[in-house]
């Protein structure tokens, strides 16, 4: 981690991931139908579980780079995820039927979280060298 904060963990976006999810999800219910709600979350939980694989298989290559075991398989499993993603989305719209509109809103929240946790991280950083007297 760089020193200081200045970038968003993993577990954080998650975290508002999560957040952002369960209040669309509600809207959703509210102001849209059950279904749309139910597309919600499971467009939420898609990529939610997406970027934890990500994370897994990056940390797995970053082992395999420093001379760990698995960099085959590793290098390997990036492009197969990528198209086990694609398969999962298409049987969830093909077969499953959910609500795209409920589905697109969740998938979405994972960008929404990126946004709101990488503002909270350069905000945390600048307060810090206000508080400090140096320039960003």
């Amino acid at each position: 981690m760089i020193e200081g904060h200045t970038i968003p963990t993993l577990a954080q976006i998650q975290r508002a991931n999560a957040i952002l999810l369960v209040a669309a999800s509600m809207l959703l219910l509210l102001l849209i139908s059950p279904a749309a709600s139910l597309s919600c979350l499971l467009g939420g939980a898609f990529v939610i579980i997406n970027l934890f694989v990500l994370g897994w298989l990056g940390r797995l290559l970053l082992a395999a780079a420093a001379g760990g075991a698995g960099g085959g398989l590793a290098a390997i499993a990036l492009p197969l995820k990528l198209l086990l993603v694609a398969a999962l989305a298409y049987l969830l719209f093909a077969k499953v039927g959910i609500d795209a509109l409920g589905f697109g809103v969740g998938v979405s929240t994972q960008l929404a979280a990126i946004m709101f946790e990488s503002y909270r991280a350069w905000f945390r950083r600048r307060t810090r060298s206000d508080l400090e007297g140096t320039a960003v």
